[in-house]
């Protein structure tokens, strides 16, 4: 006989959804994922296969709920000691949300100053998995000095709402072209990244001043990746080295530009060849390179050419680059697929540390 489906209702649901990520103990969170799986119509067996459970598990958490609601599923019968900390778990956790610490030892000063609680500094750490937080890295916004967060969102969204996406919804209709250009400056010498290893990993230091230049524009919708490089400097002869090269392209219909701006890029001698070659320049608000597709395309072409790796001489570290930059449409194609999206940062709801 089948058995009936889990549907639940507009209240539980919200519950279900807050306290499978939030609830400070790990038992319940992951019964409401198997809750909230099933209510998804997610069978039994691939709900316990996702959940990490035996069928039977699953099952019995299902009855638990049909027969006692949610308070159900926050009780097994488990007897073992309960933590004090968690009383002042609420409070806990919105005083570290309010200040984020850098360290568990931080952490555990914090939680003993609240409290008057000391727990050594695995407790800590399980006791903070508990109540959801992770060891996150921090992210910059890039704000101009004489603007406000909420200012500099309303500008980014006007121009992306009234000039970018206008142009890159002509360029996904076949209409017309959108490059995003920008320049990477890649100097010789050590990369350094994270690892997942068992000791700590040593990577040969490489040191000079040299450094390889790539002035690129990336086509929005065709994924084609034009550039410019040197080992001296890109000025004004190079940016217009790289618009005669996108004119030379035999695009049909209008192009657009979309570029930063720097002032070999805007000065009157680039904008001059730009209307004679037909091409629009577009340039973004100041301090949004979450708007400038490309900047997504130096970061991966620095993990896969640089980044923990030992180059010897300047001409190894330069061919590394340039082989992850001519295998863009080739072996790098699949994973810049997914990475190049017409999709942008904004930065309408983050959370900043305070000062």
């Amino acid at each position: 006989m089948a058995r009936c489906p889990i549907t639940l209702s507009e209240a539980d649901q919200a519950i279900v959804s807050a306290e499978r990520d939030s609830h400070p103990d790990l038992v319940v969170r992951r019964k409401m994922l198997v809750l909230w799986s099933t209510h998804c119509g997610i069978t039994r067996v691939q709900t316990a296969a996702v959940a990490g459970l035996g069928r039977a598990t699953v099952q019995r958490y299902l009855v638990a709920y049909r027969e006692d609601g949610l308070d159900g599923l926050r009780h097994w019968g488990v007897i073992g000691p309960v933590s004090d900390l968690a009383a002042f778990a609420e409070r806990i956790k919105d005083d570290l949300t309010t200040t984020p610490v850098r360290t568990t030892a931080e952490a555990r000063d914090r939680i003993e100053a609240i409290t008057g609680l000391h727990r050594g500094l695995t407790q800590t750490r399980t006791f903070l998995a508990g109540l959801g937080f992770t060891w996150q890295r921090t992210r910059a916004v890039p704000v101009p000095p004489k603007k406000s967060l909420t200012e500099h969102v309303a500008i980014q969204k006007e121009f992306l709402a009234a000039e970018l996406q206008p142009a890159l919804d002509a360029a996904i209709a076949g209409t017309g072209h959108v490059f995003f250009v920008d320049a990477a400056h890649f100097v010789f010498g050590t990369f350094l990244c994270c690892l997942w290893s068992i000791a700590r990993v040593f990577v040969r230091a490489a040191s000079g001043r040299q450094r390889f230049n790539v002035l690129g524009a990336w086509n929005a919708v065709t994924r084609q990746f034009l550039a410019v490089t040197n080992t001296t400097v890109v000025n004004t002869d190079t940016m217009c080295e790289l618009l005669r090269k996108i004119a030379a392209a035999g695009l049909v219909g209008p192009i657009t530009v979309v570029l930063d701006n720097a002032k070999y890029q805007r000065n009157k001698i680039v904008q001059a060849l730009a209307v004679e070659l037909k091409i629009r320049l577009l340039f973004l608000p100041s301090y949004s390179p979450n708007l400038n597709l490309i900047e997504r395309l130096w970061g991966f072409a620095k993990r896969q050419s640089v980044y923990g790796k030992y180059h010897a001489t300047f001409a190894s570290f330069r061919a590394a680059i340039e082989k992850t930059l001519n295998e863009i449409p080739t072996t790098h194609a699949g994973r810049l697929e997914s990475l190049m999206t017409l999709k942008f940062q904004k930065f309408d709801d983050v959370s900043l540390l305070a000062a």
